[in-house]
Parts: structure tokens; C-alpha cells; sequence
């Protein structure tokens, strides 16, 4: 058997052993550096982005083998100069123009379906390093709570306990941030077989309660700027520039809007961990880039929903996308009448034909999930319905994130109450 034979034959065996796995990403943090290894990293960096320059500016980027590039050209002021990469090793240069080339073809395959792509540029920085094979780039000591990267030598890291005792580590990813530098770690674990709801979801955007589902649950959430942000933005103002302190000021600026971030893609990974329940999502392409020109357009921008609709719409979720110009709300959900007199202040409807009156936003997904119903066989979607899986899954993953509040719409006779899970 040929070396080509044998890798085809091995990868054809991993495809089958990643159909029974789910990949998982832990991200362990990097302590204890001294000022010799803070060095090294920042040098490790600085390569990186010599590479991937000198990389795109060549003729034919895919007869470029990386592991074997070794000095590479910098422009310095006017004139071009040759730099030495001494810190990334063969892997790592491999893998950085592997990277290159794949976004080379994700650009001709946008091209090839009429949408109009630019070109690859040049960066003034790279902050994240690919290490592609366990074991060989990099390794982890879970005894004594060490990573080795190639050629960056060994490091104590923060984090190792949350990654499970029968996880297949894989590929690794050395990143840069405000708060420090992180290793993320791809695992491969069993699947399991959890809870599931068979049965679809419908989603109505808004400004006062973020998100409201078909079963009667109302998801609110919103981070704003905090304190220490706006005291950091004025004191910055103040600091002359090219000053030390401008520079601390704004390295601390660049911290508190990490933290902020970090707060805004948890809450949304919760809500898309739920989601993923249900057999399907349904939403209305709302415009919600032009909500941010608006009179809430702060209380959008802390909440992220523009955020949250890209993850929908980008993940693995099965979700069916409503035309914008469609009708909801304005529609009764019961007997199909139309709201002439209906205010976008108007929170409630009431139907005179059929004398229907519920939440607006509980109407309006209601008559999403009428409207895709033949096409997808739902039958039965009356009053909104709270199951115990539902109720379940809420309460552990949504309730798991102090700035997520959830309340649920109960019919108590001809009113709607708020009871908050």
C-alpha cells in the first residue's frame, strides 16, 4: 500500500468515527508568563504576520509549501527587508498558508455564485496562531496543568478541568486578546442522546422583550456599557497621545470591552443551546440593521439581537426564514382578520370577528407557524403550550446566565399574566 493509499484509507476511518462525535472547544488561559516568554509570544505573533503578508503577495500562493519557508520579506518604510522566522515551527508555517489558500477558494466560490468579492490584505496584526496535530505542535500535561507549543516551549494554563476525561484532543488555536493569551483546545466527545422537542418553534423579534417563542416564553436580554467603560473612554480622552499612560488607559479600555463582549456571546450561546431542541426555527428576516438608526437603537445594540440572528442563521440549526414584507402582526392568528387600527405602541390585539386577544408578539409568531404549517404538516397550533421538557431546558440553560430573564404568557381568562420562571 502507498503513502497516498494509506492516508486516504485513514482519513476515510476518521470520517467515520466523527459521524458518532461531537466537537467541543475549551478555551484554557496562559499564567504565569515571565517577561522572556511574554517576549517569545509576541515574537511568535509578529512571524506570523510576516508570514501570512509575504504570503498573499506572492504570484502563485498555492505552489507556496509553508514548512519550508524560512526567511521571508518585510516591507520596512520605503524599502523591503529580509526577516528570519525563528519561533514558528514547520507545522505552524504550514498551516498559516493553508489557511491563506482556503480563503483564496471561499472568495472564487463567492465570485462563482455572482456576489462581488475583494482581495486578501494585508494586516498590521495577527492575533491567533493555528497548531494543527495533537502530539506533534502541541501537547498537554494534564497532571501538571501544562501545555507545549512548538517552539514556544512549555506553559502553566488555567482551565483544564472543565475538558472531559474521554475527549479526543485535536487542533489548537493560540489567540490574543486584551486580557491576556489563550490556547483553544478542540475535543471530540461522544454524542449523547438528550431530550429533544419534535416539534417547530416560531421567533418574533423586538425591542422591549428580545425574543418571543411560540410556547408562550418571552426571553429578555441586555448587557449594557458598564461604569468603568465610560470613566475609561473619558480618562482616555484626557491622556496625551503617544503617552505611556494613553497606552495603559487603552489597554484597559480594550479589557472592559472584552468583558462586555464576553457577557453578550454567552447570553446568546444559551438561547441558541436552546433552540437547538426543537426540530425547527422560525423567524421574520427583519431588518434589524436599521433598528440600530432608531429611537431604541442603544437598547439593541446592548442586547446583540443582530448577533444572535447572524448565529441563527450561520449554525447548525434547522431554521426557516419568514419574508420581512409577510404580514404577523397585523393578522389575527386565529381566524386570519386583518388590524387595520393596529399602532406599533399597541401591545396587545384583539380580533372583533373572532374575539381572539393575546400578546402581540405571541400573535404575530403564531401566524408564522400558520402560515408554514402546510408545507410542514403542523397541525394543532393553538394556545401556546409549555412542556415539561421545555420548562426543563429553559430553567437549566437559560437560567444558568444572571442577564437572561425569561417570563412565560399564561390566558387567565381575558388577560395575559407574567410568570416568571
Amino acid at each position: 500500500m502507498t503513502k497516498s493509499e494509506k492516508i486516504r484509507e485513514s482519513l476515510s476511518r476518521t470520517k467515520d468515527i466523527r459521524q458518532r462525535q461531537v466537537a467541543r472547544t475549551y478555551v484554557l488561559k496562559l499564567e504565569k508568563l515571565s517577561r522572556d516568554k511574554r517576549k517569545l509570544l509576541e515574537r511568535a505573533f509578529l512571524e506570523a504576520k510576516w508570514l501570512y503578508n509575504w504570503t498573499i503577495h506572492q504570484e502563485d500562493v498555492f505552489s507556496i509549501d509553508g514548512n519550508k519557508v524560512k526567511k521571508v520579506h518585510v516591507k520596512v518604510g520605503e524599502d523591503f527587508e529580509e526577516r528570519e522566522l525563528t519561533i514558528l515551527g514547520s507545522q505552524v508555517r504550514q498551516e498559516i498558508a493553508d489557511r491563506i489558500k482556503d480563503s483564496i477558494k471561499a472568495l472564487s466560490r463567492l465570485k462563482e455564485n455572482g456576489m462581488k468579492v475583494g482581495r486578501l490584505k494585508p494586516k498590521k496584526r495577527v492575533n491567533s496562531i493555528p497548531f494543527k496535530q495533537y502530539g506533534v505542535s502541541h501537547k498537554i500535561d494534564f497532571e501538571k496543568k501544562r501545555v507545549h507549543l512548538q517552539k514556544l516551549g512549555s506553559f502553566k494554563v488555567r482551565g483544564l478541568n472543565q475538558t472531559p476525561e474521554n475527549a479526543e484532543l485535536t487542533k489548537a488555536l493560540l489567540v490574543r486578546k486584551p486580557s491576556g493569551y489563550y490556547v483553544h483546545i478542540t475535543c471530540y466527545l461522544p454524542k449523547e442522546n438528550r431530550k429533544s422537542i419534535d416539534k417547530p418553534i416560531a421567533i418574533d423579534f423586538g425591542v422591549k422583550d428580545k425574543l418571543t417563542l411560540s410556547n408562550g416564553l418571552k426571553i429578555d436580554f441586555e448587557i449594557p456599557e458598564s461604569k468603568r467603560l465610560k470613566r475609561l473612554q473619558k480618562e482616555l480622552v484626557k491622556k496625551e497621545k503617544g503617552s505611556k499612560n494613553r497606552e495603559k488607559t487603552r489597554q484597559k479600555l480594550a479589557r472592559e470591552y472584552e468583558r462586555i463582549n464576553n457577557r453578550r456571546k454567552d447570553a446568546i450561546n444559551k438561547i441558541i443551546a436552546f433552540l437547538k431542541f426543537y426540530s425547527l426555527v422560525i423567524f421574520q428576516d427583519d431588518s434589524v440593521k436599521s433598528w440600530h438608526e432608531g429611537l431604541f437603537s442603544r437598547e439593541v445594540q446592548y442586547s446583540g439581537i443582530g448577533k444572535l440572528k447572524e448565529r441563527l442563521c450561520s449554525s447548525l440549526l434547522p431554521v426557516l426564514e419568514v419574508d420581512r414584507f409577510e404580514l404577523t402582526s397585523r393578522v389575527c392568528s386565529k381566524c386570519g382578520a386583518y388590524f387595520e387600527d393596529l399602532r406599533l405602541s399597541d401591545r396587545t390585539v384583539f380580533c372583533p370577528e373572532c374575539g381572539n386577544f393575546m400578546d402581540r408578539d405571541l400573535n404575530a409568531c403564531l401566524v408564522m407557524l400558520k402560515k408554514v404549517s402546510p408545507a410542514l404538516r403542523v397541525v394543532g397550533q393553538g394556545l401556546p403550550e409549555l412542556t415539561p421538557v421545555e420548562r426543563e431546558a429553559s430553567a437549566r440553560i437559560l437560567g444558568s446566565n444572571p442577564h437572561i430573564r425569561v417570563s412565560y404568557l399564561v390566558e387567565a381568562g381575558s388577560s395575559m399574566l407574567y410568570s416568571m420562571e
